[in-house]
């Protein structure tokens, strides 16, 4: 399998460009996926960076930094709207951030933590979504799954 391009499009699709979801292989974390979309609003190249923050939101939601620079992009468009809602979201993940001293956390991030063989991290940040939604059906079954998949690999 090829490996996927850089920016995170496939240029060989037609109009719009085929987005390459982010995957343990080709996740490059939260730091690079900033400065990599920082990179982008410099080069005024604001497709680009918008495609990347999105999928880096998709991963860490409550990454202020993330929402702050979408509404740079936005606001370079000409976009005010969306660059407001933007920077409220923003200094959301800030307060909240501040406010309880509690790591961001989303299932996605965890999942991907899980698959990277990061399973204490994982297990850390799905107990936290637990203590915040603990009648979440698929925060329930991620977590039994994983003590299945616990078990079966201390009785190998």
């Amino acid at each position: 399998m090829p490996n996927p391009p850089q920016d995170g499009l496939d240029n060989r699709a037609s109009t719009p460009p085929y987005r390459v979801l982010p995957t343990p292989q080709n996740w490059r974390g939260v730091a690079q996926g900033l400065k990599d979309a920082g990179t982008l609003l410099r080069l005024h190249l604001y497709a680009k960076a918008e495609d990347a923050l999105l999928q880096l939101l998709e991963f860490a939601p409550m990454e202020g930094k993330a929402w702050h620079l979408l509404g740079r992009c936005h606001q370079e468009q000409q976009r005010h709207a969306k660059a407001l809602e933007c920077f409220e979201r923003a200094a959301c993940c800030y307060a909240n951030q501040n406010s309880n001293d509690m790591p961001p956390a989303s299932a996605r991030l965890a999942r991907l933590m899980w698959d990277q063989g990061e399973e204490d991290g994982a297990r850390s940040m799905l107990d936290l979504l637990l203590m915040r939604q603990p009648d979440d059906m698929s925060l329930l079954a991620m977590r039994q799954e994983w003590q299945g998949e616990m078990l079966l690999e201390a009785a190998e």
